[in-house]
This record gives structure tokens, C-alpha cells and sequence, in this order.
């Protein structure tokens, strides 16, 4: 029964499963029996092998992701498991199991794949990590991609409303559904009125917007329009500045967005609808931002990952297989479903 244990414990992974893990806690941390544990240090010792912190650290950085999974619930019966594993496999080279039939074919393929898969892997690595990206491809690139870094400077003027209740929750009916859609209308209602600023009909909030946008236009004083109309408590201490730049990339309704960076500096927008509140917008200044540290690491890495991809797309379509017996992949297919 162990030995069936034992050898369902180290089942033939793939590749993916083979990935370095951290044993952060060897070769630092104090031991029970006190002392630094170093690498050398001699933490355990099997079948009268001296077992160090830098054999189980090394052991575990390449171990199969099982192992790894008993090592957290059981470090003991992990490190037993390694050392009768390595036991059997010594054996069974002694005794030339190695080179016999299946066990050889087993080993081989698995062996190659395991190979080829750790190369692969590195030389994805390397073509990331390895592709020089030039300051003329950065500086490129920064120019033919200026809207994305735009930033605007507004002012504003939030003229709020209370949201209507949805039409058609009066007819829903008794059933569990609907009982759901109820409990579920009467929460945004609920979330709606916590946010409501002010008590006007939508159609009197936008009589009311796009009186203040015409007398915006004909030449009135923002800043005193701010401080008779405007429902937002923050922007309206400060003469409806509205505290942050707007950024192309930022997280900004798209709506309000496409609306910034349209006006020219000095503009005032039509008002904009939002979902308790219309938006009166002068645009105060627009810049771009600075090519610094933080947008070229952001740069450099798009043109690597731009890089990877044109490479993997490039060698998929190399290696997209021309199928000449169709009816042989969907029966390998079904064989290897179980179907």
C-alpha cells in the first residue's frame, strides 16, 4: 500500500507544474534548538544520510508542485517521500530498469518534454526580457501616442438631481423572481436617495444647466455661478476647481472624458448627463504628461510585450499544422477523452 502511495505522490507532472518555489524560511531563520540556521546546517538526518538546510532549499526550488503541497502540511513526510523516491530511482538504474522498455520510452519522452520545455520557457524569457528597446523607438512612440497622455485642468458646476424610480416595478408580480427584481429595485432606490444632493425633477436640473451654460457663454462669472448653483460641496469651496487633472488613461466616465479634452482652453461644455447629475465643464488647461521614469518603464514595457506577441503570432502561423487525415485527430481526440 506505501508503495502505491509513494508512487502516486510523484505521479508524472508536466513542465507547468515545475515551477522554482521560495523556501524563504531555510538557511535564515533560528532553529528550535537555537542557532542560525545556515545552508550547511544539518536539519535532518534519513536512512543515515545528513540532510542541510541547502539540500531541502534545493529540493524544494525544482520540486513537483505536489510535493511542495505535502512539504506545507508536512515537512517530515515530504522530506521521507524525496529520500524513498531517490532510493527506488537509484535502484532501479542499478538493476538498468533505465534502459528497458517501457520504462526507457517513458523516460525519454519525459525527459524531452521536460527539456524542451525549460528552454522554451528561457528563450521566451529572453526574447521579453532580451529586446533592447532604443530611446528613439521611446521617443517615437511617446509622440505618436500623445492623446493617451493628455491631462486636463477643469473647472465645474454639478447641478443634481433626483433620479426618477424605474418605470415598469409596479407591475411586477408576486412570484420568488419577482419578489428578487423588488429587492432588488428597492436597493438602488435606497442607494439613490443616499446620494441625492438636491430634490429637482431631472427636466428641472437641465432647464436649469443649460440656462447656467448660456450665461456662461454670453460672458458671466463662472466662479459666481459656482457659488449660486453648484451642488458639489467640494468644488464649490474653491470656485468650482474640480481638485485633479483629468487623464486620458484615468478611470473618468468616457463620456466626461471625450468631453475635456474636445474644449479648448477657456470653452465651456452642453451639460452632461450623469446618473443623478448634470455637468457644466470649463476646460481651465490641457497639458501633456512628461516623458519621466515611471511613462518609460510603462513605454518599454509595451513595446516588449508588443514584441512577444508579433514573435508568438509569427511562429504560430509557422507551425499551424496543414491536416491531411482529419478523421485521425478526432479519433485520437475521442481516445483521449475517454469517449
Amino acid at each position: 500500500m506505501k508503495t502505491c502511495i509513494l508512487l502516486a505522490a510523484f505521479a508524472v507532472v508536466s513542465y507547468a507544474q515545475l515551477v522554482p518555489k521560495d523556501l524563504s524560511g531555510v538557511g535564515g531563520a533560528p532553529g528550535a534548538a537555537g542557532g542560525e540556521i545556515k545552508p550547511d546546517t544539518v536539519v535532518a538526518v534519513i536512512a543515515g544520510v545528513s540532510v542541510t538546510a541547502g539540500d531541502v532549499a534545493k529540493m524544494m526550488k525544482y520540486a513537483p508542485g505536489n510535493l511542495v503541497n505535502i512539504f506545507k502540511q508536512n515537512p517530515q513526510q515530504a522530506l521521507s517521500t524525496a529520500y524513498q523516491m531517490k532510493y527506488l530511482s537509484d535502484q532501479a538504474v542499478e538493476q538498468h530498469l533505465d534502459q528497458q522498455d517501457p520504462t526507457k520510452e517513458t523516460l525519454d519522452a519525459v525527459l524531452t518534454w521536460q527539456k524542451e520545455n525549460i528552454l522554451a520557457n528561457a528563450m521566451v524569457n529572453q526574447i521579453n526580457n532580451g529586446y533592447q528597446v532604443t530611446t528613439d523607438q521611446i521617443n517615437e512612440f511617446y509622440k505618436s501616442h500623445q492623446s493617451r497622455y493628455e491631462e486636463a485642468k477643469i473647472k465645474i458646476i454639478l447641478i443634481a438631481f433626483k433620479p426618477a424610480k424605474p418605470s415598469g416595478t409596479e407591475s411586477i408580480g408576486p412570484d420568488e423572481k419577482d419578489i428578487d427584481k423588488r429587492l432588488e429595485a428597492a436597493a438602488k432606490d435606497v442607494v439613490q436617495s443616499a446620494n441625492v444632493l438636491n430634490d429637482r425633477s431631472e427636466e428641472q436640473a437641465k432647464t436649469l444647466a443649460d440656462d447656467i451654460v448660456k450665461q456662461l457663454r454670453a460672458g458671466a462669472d463662472f466662479g459666481a455661478l459656482v457659488a449660486k448653483y453648484s451642488d458639489d460641496k467640494e468644488s464649490k469651496a474653491s470656485a468650482g476647481d474640480f481638485g485633479m487633472s483629468i487623464k486620458a488613461t484615468s478611470s473618468f466616465a468616457p463620456e466626461i472624458k471625450k468631453v475635456v479634452f474636445d474644449l479648448k482652453q477657456g470653452e465651456v461644455s452642453d451639460p452632461v448627463r450623469q446618473v443623478n447629475s448634470y455637468y457644466i465643464i470649463r476646460l481651465e488647461d490641457k497639458t501633456v504628461e512628461p516623458l519621466d521614469g515611471e511613462l518609460t518603464a510603462s513605454i518599454v514595457k509595451e513595446l516588449r510585450d508588443t514584441h512577444m506577441n508579433e514573435t508568438l503570432n509569427d511562429l504560430n502561423k509557422r507551425f499551424t499544422p496543414q491536416v491531411l487525415r482529419p478523421d485521425f485527430f478526432i479519433q485520437a481526440q475521442k481516445a483521449a477523452s475517454g469517449n
